[in-house]
């Protein structure tokens, strides 16, 4: 009796395997799930349904865009005090200008000169200020001498990450924590320097504070802030995103 034949996929099968798409490759932290159930309960319930209305925060899925901490940081500076839209442009003009192949710390900082990072045409041409082309010299610079690393971001305590940060002139307060969220992932993270996260606050919890018009303002009122949050540590960060919905503001650098 002679033994069968193997069976083997048929072209078909072949076919269908060859297009199926490979598994998307997915950046979601181990946190995510257990975070967005902590703030979905947490203070009664209060952001049940404002999660329930936009999902689970789109940057969780993502990764960093450039592929390196420098970049990463370059473009969350340059962003500072634009609207999502604006600060992609001058970025997309900033890259085509000085990394027209996609971020090159060496061959931006060959670009540099002077105090003011880089010549007033240079500046022109990508829609930078002299605060912001300084500001991102000064970033490549401290990766550059070893003040700041991949690893060192990517494994330091965060109290050391904001000291490392902050000390790079130009790079404040906001562009740490939007780093910390956006590109690390960091659980735990309240950005009350940003104006969206603070209009969110003030219109879902119903307070006023000491700035113009009742305002929140983030130094006279940090205490009632980071009251309000409380409830929701250790996912302030989520916390926070969900702000920028209730504020109908695109968090940063984030599709609606």
């Amino acid at each position: 009796m002679k033994r069968a034949p193997p069976t083997t996929p048929s072209k078909v099968a072949k076919r269908r395997a060859a297009s199926t798409p490979a598994p998307k490759k997915t950046h979601t932290p181990a946190w995510a799930t257990a975070g967005l159930a902590h703030v979905a309960k947490a203070d009664g319930g209060r952001l049940k349904k404002i999660i329930d209305q936009h999902g689970p925060p789109g940057y969780l899925e993502e990764d960093v865009k450039e592929d390196t901490a420098c970049g990463a940081l370059c473009r969350i500076v340059v962003g500072q005090q634009l609207a999502g839209a604006a600060a992609a442009s001058i970025w997309r003009r900033t890259l085509g200008e000085l990394c027209p192949r996609g971020f090159d710390r060496a061959q931006l900082l060959s670009r540099a000169e002077g105090d003011d990072g880089f010549d007033e045409e240079t500046r022109s041409s990508c829609g930078l200020s002299r605060a912001k082309a300084r500001a991102i010299v000064a970033v490549c610079r401290a990766f550059e001498e070893g003040d700041l690393s991949d690893s060192f971001l990517r494994d330091a305590p965060v109290a050391e990450l904001r000291e490392k940060l902050c000390a790079v002139k130009g790079v404040g307060p906001w562009s740490c924590d939007m780093y910390l969220i956006f590109d690390l992932k960091k659980p735990d993270v309240l950005p009350l320097g940003d104006l969206g996260v603070r209009n969110g606050a003030q219109r879902f919890f119903g307070v006023s504070g000491h700035g113009k018009n009742g305002s929140l303002d983030p130094k006279k009122d940090r205490v009632k802030l980071e009251a309000l949050f409380a409830p929701y540590a250790p996912y302030r960060s989520l916390a926070s995103y969900y702000m920028w919905r209730v504020a109908d503001t695109k968090a940063f650098n984030q599709k609606q």
